[in-house]
């Protein structure tokens, strides 16, 4: 295959986007602030917290 695939770039740029949000989200525990995070349906609680933040978001996006 002459087409190059599976770019670095992607990696890095996920690395660099998480590495900003584990740091903000530090940031403001620190501070007594716990964002709203979505918790997969696979974690215990996870289906209860979903539903929490979907009531929390519904009336901004209209998807949801």
């Amino acid at each position: 295959m002459e087409q190059d695939i599976a770019a670095i770039s992607t990696f890095a740029n996920a690395f660099a986007l998480n590495s900003l949000v584990i740091h903000t989200v530090a940031l403001l525990t620190e501070r007594g602030i716990e964002p709203p995070a979505w918790r997969s349906g696979n974690a215990p609680g996870g289906d209860e917290s979903s539903a929490r933040f979907i009531g929390r978001f519904r009336g901004r996006v209209r998807a949801l």
